[in-house]
């Protein structure tokens, strides 16, 4: 009776295996060469680090039922909100995920600057990861109408004390700082507030005069402001084209801020400032938020994935909604997208980090490798 019983168990456990490798979101990597097959009734875990309801999140969040339509076999997607250290404790988690493709991560740029600089607790490459698309997002800037400044040219030329209200001087902060820097604006900083929201507040409120948001909290939040008088736009940080500054699409009739630095002096910000923060604006603009699989990823997860993005692209149902919502900015994919990553975060240039460290110590005494 007891050896039945004990052949009896080792036939349920058998059976329990069987079953959960059939199962369709076991973590086991699927040998289906077809992407129909492959998706079809699985669950796809996609990593946000960052926690509930702030930009990566929410744009994570926008996606999911396009990519759930637009991908073969519309598999169901879970996302996962895995918060701390800019990013890193997610990020390491999906480094030591099963490399199956129904594991996603989404992200942002203070991730890219917390590899960049080193931070210790970076347990991860991203030349181990696969890169699926990236989604630009710029910054522009606004002032007060309380300190005179009607026009960009103007922001150059006001004796009023300028105060910027940031987080800290590193992670995504960094961009808004240097541009305000290589500008020569006369600003007081001042950090410890707990997002970019809290500052949009504070500069309501009157505790700061110049703060700089993202495309897309600018259209929704400071947009209404300009239109009432409330708020003066005075450049953007501009993107990356072909390794030169150029105008955000967003905001075509405003100018990047070596483009006003030039209007008014007639030539170029310092050559090596310049390049440091043409670096940044490709680091924290440009690749803003990136999709990634691993590297290790079965070639039919990673092509389908490319492919349903492309498709989302071409939905007029995106286009109408969350397109408008992330600025207009088209996705990064192929080839440009692996160019960029390899320029800026697999192959930086070390003359330009080793420059952004000490311009952070020495102006802010922040040390860039802890965020």
């Amino acid at each position: 009776m007891r050896r039945r019983t004990r052949a009896g168990a080792v036939v349920a456990v058998i059976a329990a295996i069987a079953t959960a490798c059939n199962s369709p979101s076991t973590g086991q990597v699927s040998d289906a060469k077809n992407p129909e097959e492959f998706f079809s009734g699985r669950t796809i875990r996609w990593i946000v680090p960052f926690a509930p309801g702030g930009g990566t999140d929410t744009t994570a969040r926008q996606l999911v039922p396009f990519l759930t339509e637009h991908l073969p076999g519309h598999p169901k997607i879970q996302v996962e909100n895995i918060d701390g250290g800019n990013g890193i404790l997610g990020a390491n988690q999906f480094a030591r995920a099963n490399p199956d493709g129904l594991t996603m991560l989404m992200t942002s740029a203070s991730t890219n600057t917390s590899v960049l600089f080193g931070d210790p607790a970076v347990q991860f490459s991203f030349k181990d990861f696969a890169p699926i698309v990236g989604i630009p997002a710029g910054n522009t800037q606004y002032v007060s109408p309380d300190i005179g400044v009607k026009k960009p040219e103007d922001l150059l030329a006001t004796d009023a004390q300028l105060v910027y209200g940031g987080i800290t001087p590193g992670g995504g902060e960094i961009s808004r700082l240097l541009s305000m820097h290589l500008l020569g604006l006369n600003v007081k900083e001042v950090f410890g507030y707990e997002s970019r929201g809290a500052v949009q507040i504070a500069f309501s409120q009157g505790e700061v005069n110049i703060d700089g948001q993202s495309t897309a909290a600018y259209l929704e939040s400071i947009q209404p402001l300009v239109d009432k008088g409330e708020a003066i736009p005075v450049y953007t940080t501009g993107l990356v084209e072909n390794g030169k500054l150029v105008r955000d699409p967003a905001f075509p009739d405003l100018p990047h801020a070596a483009e006003l630095y030039e209007t008014v002096h007639g030539t170029p910000p310092d050559a090596e400032l310049l390049k440091s923060f043409t670096f940044l604006v490709q680091l924290i603009h440009n690749m803003q938020k990136q999709v990634w699989l691993h590297g290790e990823a079965p070639p039919v997860a990673i092509d389908a994935m490319v492919q349903a993005f492309t498709d989302i692209q071409k939905d007029p149902d995106f286009q109408k909604t969350v397109a408008k919502s992330l600025g207009g900015y088209g996705f990064q994919s192929g080839e440009t997208l692996k160019r960029d990553i390899d320029a800026v975060l697999n192959n930086p240039p070390d003359d330009v980090v080793t420059w952004l460290e000490n311009y952070a110590a020495k102006e802010y005494d922040a040390d860039l490798s802890k965020g």
